[in-house]
């Protein structure tokens, strides 16, 4: 049984991997393929959502900054590493793709919008912190 869920996983990953939508340039990764990186990357994953959402639950490693606040922008994504892939999640996809939009204006070359944000994260079984 438990062959049989990775195998389905890894056939699902080969259908939702990294989708590019045609009209907003907006790089996608599916949660499979996103818990199948992990084993072997460096992901880092930024968290668009409130403080309140955040401290109820977080995608492990994720860390937490709200778009809206220019002040703390700069600061937050000099601490990024543009050698290593970004995931990023909202509660809205605004929000995310606001938040890719700066990364690629700042030179972030692999930058992705986790498609189905956290609720699909959470239904296929992710950890969160």
């Amino acid at each position: 049984m438990k062959n049989s869920f990775y195998i389905l996983l890894l056939i699902l990953a080969s259908f939702q991997s990294c989708k590019k939508l045609e009209a907003s340039e907006i790089q996608m990764i599916s949660a499979e393929e996103m818990q199948q990186r992990f084993q072997t990357e460096n992901i880092q994953v930024i968290d668009v959502r409130s403080a309140e959402e955040f401290s109820k639950g977080h995608i492990l490693t994720a860390k937490n900054i709200l778009v809206n606040e220019k002040a703390d922008n700069p600061k937050f994504f000099d601490t990024l590493n543009k050698e290593q892939p970004i995931v990023v999640y909202g509660r809205e996809s605004r929000q995310a793709k606001k938040a890719i939009n700066i990364l690629e204006d700042k030179g972030f070359k692999e930058v992705y919008e986790l498609e189905g944000g956290i609720e699909n994260w959470i239904l296929l079984g992710g950890n969160l912190d």
